[in-house]
């Protein structure tokens, strides 16, 4: 008799561990998969050029990659202070939220213009633009992407900077489906118009 309710102490105990280590990994799997959506949207706000406010004691920062630093788990200097990244129209729109926030604005410049226009430069390019080339300009016979459009993604022409704001998601879903090297075309030829202004 002794020993049966031992076994069924036992089990009830062995029962109870299971349900508070699924509890506390739930929970601590919720708070690091938050952090990660943070360390996206600061990722995202830096990709998009957008304007900083980071308020660090009497110090008020404004650089992006700050924001990705502050709010990377993995990083040492992650800090758990910062519990939001909200994005907003422009400046004016930052002024009001809490120290603990991080509030970031597109930049209303050519930089931004040629952003999005090298986005639909992108989304414009055809399959046959996509064919992977060697050094030499022959064909590999493969594509670097497949071709899409905006409304795939839930967008419509032309995308504006209300959109960079507004549907940061949808945008940020877009961007992360180009090839690697069309992110850098489009970075490195933002400031000249997008690419398109070179052909």
């Amino acid at each position: 008799m002794r020993k049966s309710i031992l076994v069924y102490v036992s089990l009830f105990l062995l029962l109870l561990l299971a349900v508070v280590l699924t509890v506390c990994g739930k929970q601590n799997y919720q708070e690091g998969h938050g952090d990660m959506d943070l360390l996206a949207k600061a990722w995202y706000g830096d990709h998009m050029g957008f304007e900083f406010r980071i308020i660090s004691g009497d110090d008020v920062l404004t650089s992006g990659s700050v924001a990705r630093i502050l709010t990377n788990p993995r990083d040492q200097r992650h800090n758990p202070f910062y519990t939001d990244v909200v994005f907003v129209h422009n400046e004016a729109e930052a002024q009001d939220f809490p120290d603990n926030i991080i509030v970031a604005w597109p930049q209303d410049n050519e930089w931004t213009a040629g952003l999005i226009a090298g986005m639909h430069w992108a989304v414009n390019r055809t399959e046959d633009d996509l064919i992977a080339l060697t050094r030499d300009g022959i064909p590999r016979g493969f594509s670097i992407r497949s071709a899409f459009t905006l409304e795939d993604f839930g967008l419509s022409y032309p995308i504006t900077i209300t959109d960079l704001v507004d549907n940061w998601e949808k945008v940020a879903d877009l961007w992360n489906a180009f090839a690697p090297g069309e992110r850098e075309e489009i970075h490195r030829m933002a400031p000249r118009g997008g690419p398109a202004a070179r052909e």
